[in-house]
């Protein structure tokens, strides 16, 4: 059971990451607007919203399904195997 509340938990861990990383509007805000500053010829908002935008999105999916696929293999193994359920069976 402690590895379904580790699921629940780490769905709105990443669910909030996924927000802070799509929302690229918001950190403009914080970052401020200012076109003399550029990278890579874009000015700094626009850079910041394709880093986080695209990048950002498949860097948190990434991690998202690694630990996923971890916790998913934890649970099989706490799971008991068939071999054990049909012995326990009555027949």
């Amino acid at each position: 059971m402690d590895a379904y509340r580790r699921e629940i938990k780490g769905t709105i861990f990443f669910f909030i990451l996924y927000l802070l990383v799509c929302h690229t509007g918001v950190w403009s805000l914080v970052i401020g607007t200012n076109n003399d500053v550029r990278v890579l010829g874009f000015p700094i908002h626009y850079f910041v919203a394709i880093i986080l935008g695209w990048f950002g999105v498949l860097a948190v999916s990434i991690w998202w399904n690694i630990w996923a696929d971890r916790l998913e293999a934890e649970i099989e193994k706490s799971k008991p195997s068939q071999a054990d359920a049909a012995a326990k069976e009555p027949g």
